[in-house]
């Protein structure tokens, strides 16, 4: 807010400035990219940059309009106020925007997602599997590796519901592997209880201790233990499959009118071919 209130200050006044504004979100997500003007719209550019494996600079926006050529026309508007919004994020949308009024640059939006990948089985998922969460964050400058940008400084951590770090002794179960800061493997093995558990990937930045998380919570194979049947043994005991009376006497007409039609008409074409047969004689006699 404070932000905010500075910007619009400095804007009354006619003072131009470039400030720099990080979002952060999910994979699958939605991401509001603000750009800091208040003017006419088509004025309004945005271009695109990505340092990572495949550097790309892309324009986005030009005269206020998405650009129908770009990748990202579908999932990408233009607002009221001249930002971007950003919806079904993926991969490849982390990186560097920059809004531009009549060429100069404004605002420099740097966006970064966060991701977790199951490599488990469906099979896994069940008291006593594996489970193996992979937490990967992609950065604006460089994929997973988390190089440090103005002072900004990211680290992933796994945390359980309470918050509580997974790496800290009282959760021994667990085993984190840490590629780099961001990326972070958890292994561990699946207890009963865990049934209805969140793990939670959570990064930490220098200006923020939650900037943002990603939960995951695994659906089991067998929704029931042996120990919920004794609880409730009615909610898994087995029925029998009941048909309605008029169901049952379908399914018993319905062959033997089969049986019936086959038969006329196996005979209708015996006499038929009979009949043909007794003129076919007539007339070689004639």
């Amino acid at each position: 807010m404070m932000r905010v209130l500075l910007l619009t200050s400095l804007l009354l006044t006619g003072v131009r400035c470039r400030m720099d504004v990080f979002v952060y979100s999910t994979v699958g997500g939605d991401a509001l990219l603000p750009c800091m003007v208040s003017s006419d719209c088509t004025a309004i550019s945005w271009t695109f940059f990505n340092k990572g494996r495949d550097v790309r600079f892309t324009h986005e926006v030009i005269s206020g309009k998405v650009k129908a050529d770009s990748e990202k026309s579908s999932r990408m508007t233009v607002t009221s106020n001249c930002s971007i919004g950003l919806r079904d994020l993926r991969v490849p949308d982390a990186g560097s925007y920059v809004c531009l009024r009549n060429g100069e640059a404004v605002t420099d939006v740097y966006l970064s997602l966060l991701t977790i990948t199951s490599f488990s089985t469906i099979t896994d998922l069940q008291p006593g599997g594996n489970l193996v969460l992979s937490c990967i964050f992609f950065t604006y400058y460089d994929a997973g590796s988390c190089k440090s940008y103005s002072k900004r400084v990211f680290k992933l951590s796994w945390v359980d519901e309470d918050g509580t770090e997974l790496s800290s002794p009282n959760h021994s179960r667990y085993n984190l592997t840490s590629h780099t800061r961001c990326n972070v493997t958890l292994f561990t093995k699946l207890q009963k209880e865990d049934k209805y558990r969140k793990w939670r990937c959570r990064v930490n930045t220098t200006e923020s201790s939650r900037a943002v998380f990603l939960d995951f919570k695994p659906v089991f194979l067998l929704q029931n233990t042996p120990d919920d049947d004794n609880l409730n043994p009615s909610v898994t005991a087995a029925c029998p499959v009941k048909l309605p009376i008029s169901r049952i006497a379908l399914c018993v007409a319905l062959p033997v009118m089969v049986f019936i039609v086959g038969f006329f008409t196996w005979r209708s074409d015996r006499k038929r071919a009979q009949t043909s047969a007794d003129v076919f004689k007539l007339q070689e006699m004639n």
